[in-house]
């Protein structure tokens, strides 16, 4: 999986990459294409970088916003420097690209070259070769110091033209077009042995801009750099970032939660409005920005590294595809096991199972699917309404709902809920149902009528 495809597949991974402060399209699309990294050590190596990064923005804002400005002038010109490779007579404008590229390229190799974090390559030689004036301006043309011919060409054409010779002055045009075409083929020859620096410089940049990124989003939300390796995920403070933002904006708050995940399937089960769903939206977006170098949101955080993320967290398209929600999650359920019993390391995520059929049935599927991922050691948090679980698993539930000083609205509701978690064995679900829809004011008389059946069925 890369970056562009975790976007589509986990939902809330989007807010973060679109709110990378990324200045070049290089970064960007650099970015866009990174793979999803299961090496330990890699990733740890990266988050000391960001770390690195996060200091220097502490230390020198001013100086790396210099930086910043100097990303912006970097285009994406991968294939200006494939056809340099590959001996393709160059144009002007690709020319151009390239002399940009050293010359930015040596702004912030000086500018950067004491943080430590990346190598940006000495260009200085591609200068020389397309600036033979040495005016170190980011512009280009075949001017008369890459040639004497054809500077004596350019010359006597003038001479010409001022003489009234036109047609003297046309040979002459003729010819300097020869000339330049030749400046060209030279150049271009020149440069192949400059193709394998210029895609390193290429590289390097991006990874500077992804860097500089990923440590001013990591400043600006209050990011932790997580520590990863372990056999368990434990967070101290969890919390969706888009979720929150969109809570800051209205004037309330985002409650963060802890949490421990083990080897096998954690069962969560609570009300309504629990805040459940929302749990293991955050715990997918930890896990993506861990995987791909990112700082992840949460006060503090140990993760384990797994080959994959694979959540069933519902999906609008499927009615697109011909589905029913039940058939739908179940080829979910279907290709997670199928994964697990190939041996790889995953991190499951799944929101109240089979919710959409009968719970007789309903209950079974959970137990199956709960026991299978636990006798695997499958790392997996599974939320659930349904009451009974007799699968071996670990049980939480989110407190849910306090009562507390004030009348209770659709508008202020969340305030009166405690999304904490708490260990749960015995597995049953609060009955809060009814009781939150009185405090909301729900027709009274649907109320008893709905209380008078609960009871016959307890």
């Amino acid at each position: 999986m890369i970056v562009r495809e975790a976007i589509q597949e986990v939902r809330g991974f989007r807010y973060m990459v679109e709110h990378l402060d990324l200045r070049s399209g290089l970064g960007r699309r650099v970015f866009y294409d990174q793979p999803w990294m299961t090496d330990s050590r890699e990733i740890e190596e990266e988050l000391g970088r960001v770390e690195k990064v996060a200091g220097i923005l502490r230390a020198a804002g001013r100086e790396a916003d210099n930086v910043s400005v100097r990303l912006e002038q970097v285009k994406d010109i991968r294939g200006t420097v494939a056809r340099v490779k590959e001996g393709v007579v160059l144009d002007d404008l690709e020319l151009f690209e390239l002399k940009n590229l050293a010359l930015n390229s040596g702004l912030l190799r000086e500018a950067v070259e004491a943080w430590g974090v990346v190598s940006v390559p000495d260009l200085e030689g591609v200068v020389r070769l397309l600036d033979p004036e040495g005016l170190r301006i980011p512009h280009f043309y075949i001017c008369d110091a890459f040639s004497e011919e054809l500077a004596a060409l350019r010359a006597e054409m003038k001479r010409c033209k001022q003489r009234g010779e036109e047609d003297a002055a046309e040979r002459l045009y003729a010819q300097s077009v020869e000339w330049e075409d030749r400046v060209r083929g030279q150049l271009s020859k020149d440069l192949r042995g400059f193709a394998g620096i210029l895609g390193q410089a290429l590289q390097e940049i991006a990874r500077l801009d992804i860097l500089l990124a990923k440590a001013r989003q990591a400043l600006a939300l209050g990011l932790a750099k997580p520590v990863c390796g372990g056999e368990a995920t434990v967070f101290e403070g969890l919390f969706h970032p888009q979720l929150r933002e969109l809570l800051q904006q209205q004037g309330k708050r985002f409650q963060p939660v802890d949490l421990c995940l083990c080897a096998g399937a954690t069962l969560v089960t609570g009300a309504n409005m629990a805040g459940k769903t929302v749990l293991l939206k955050s715990v997918a977006v930890a896990q993506c920005l861990l995987q791909f170098g990112c700082y992840v949101p949460a006060a503090r955080a140990e993760m384990a590294v797994v080959d994959d993320l694979m959540a069933s967290i519902g999906d609008e398209q499927d009615e697109l595809h011909g589905l029913s929600s039940f058939a739908a999650e179940m080829l979910r359920i279907h290709r997670m096991v199928s994964r697990v019993k190939a041996g790889e390391r995953l991190l499951v995520l799944i929101d109240e199972l089979a919710r959409t059929t009968n719970p007789l049935e309903g209950r079974a599927i959970v137990d199956a699917v709960v026991e299978f991922l636990t006798e695997h050691k499958t790392m997996a948090l599974v939320t659930t309404h349904y009451s009974g679980i007799t699968a071996a698993c670990r049980k939480l539930r989110v407190r849910g709902f306090v009562e507390g000083q004030g009348k209770v609205t659709w508008k202020n509701i969340n305030e009166f809920m405690d999304y904490s978690l708490e260990e749960d064995e015995g597995g049953t679900v609060p009955h809060e149902a009814l009781q939150i829809a009185a405090l909301l004011g729900v027709d009274r008389d649907l109320l008893a009528r709905a209380e008078r059946f609960a009871g016959q069925t307890e």
